[in-house]
């Protein structure tokens, strides 16, 4: 039952919900000259330096390279970037935690949010890249809404496990951040999977992110109905970090204003 009354204690504050990911925003671009342009600006210029690097070895086995690359780019900020900060949401918000009485899971919620909204902006860019190059979009992109859903649930728990953790053991945010720039590299960003050996195939399948964006890109890039595998374990990565990020959140939430 105690996630039942989290989540409607969530919905009770939802207007401060609404003014975090707002705080968070502005904060992120408030010494920026070009300020929430760097939405879109972002996953464009890592692209761009994956095509340098990269485009003379894969653009070949893959078409519209361009496209590939940024449409992973995008879906991997949407689970790194927010991720990455929720990491942190309790520490940073301890001043509020310590003073107020309010869902601690807000923190991380609100950071994963913050994210799903630079990630509808940097859309723009991916949108502008396909249209360009000609690629005709199907009306299977009404789909879409669903792989979001999946990311951003599986963020979440993630958020929760990772920002819980991190309050009794700090280290926790730099092994994350080191797990981070590993976990990039095995989801299939910038190369297409058909180079690996067949061994590795079985380890990118027990890899969530690549079947997120593997998802993305069949409705975004291959006009197709994606396979029922990505779907399958989509799903059940997205269900499985939920519920573990929610238990280990709270068996914990009330012991981490102890030890901010």
């Amino acid at each position: 039952m105690g996630i039942f009354l989290e989540i409607h204690e969530l919905y009770r504050y939802r207007e401060l919900l609404r003014n975090l990911v707002s705080r968070d925003i502005k904060k992120r671009y408030k010494r920026s000259t070009l300020g929430f342009l760097w939405v879109m600006l972002d996953p464009l210029l890592i692209m761009l330096i994956f095509y340098i690097i990269f485009a003379g070895i894969f653009g070949r086995t893959v078409g519209n390279y361009t496209a590939y690359v940024i449409s992973g780019i995008i879906m991997w900020q949407l689970f790194a970037q927010g991720t990455k900060v929720a990491s942190l949401a309790f520490i940073n918000n301890r001043s509020l935690i310590n003073k107020l009485y309010l869902p601690k899971s807000i923190f991380p919620l609100s950071v994963v949010a913050s994210s799903l909204v630079h990630f509808i902006f940097a859309l723009v860019p991916l949108f502008a890249i396909i249209l360009f190059s000609g690629t005709r979009l199907s009306y299977d992109l009404i789909l879409l809404p669903f792989v979001v859903a999946l990311i951003f649930i599986f963020s979440l728990g993630i958020s929760l496990t990772v920002s819980t953790l991190a309050v009794f053991f700090h280290d926790v945010v730099y092994i994350y951040d080191v797990l981070l720039l590993a976990w990039m590299y095995l989801s299939a960003i910038f190369y297409p999977i058909s180079i690996l050996p067949k061994k590795f195939l079985i380890l990118m399948s027990l890899n969530p992110v690549y079947h997120y964006i593997s998802l993305f890109r069949a409705f975004l890039y291959d006009n197709t109905i994606p396979t029922t595998e990505h779907i399958i374990w989509g799903t059940v990565f997205a269900l499985f970090s939920f519920l573990v990020g929610w238990v280990v959140y709270l068996k914990n939430k009330d012991r981490i204003i102890f030890y901010l």
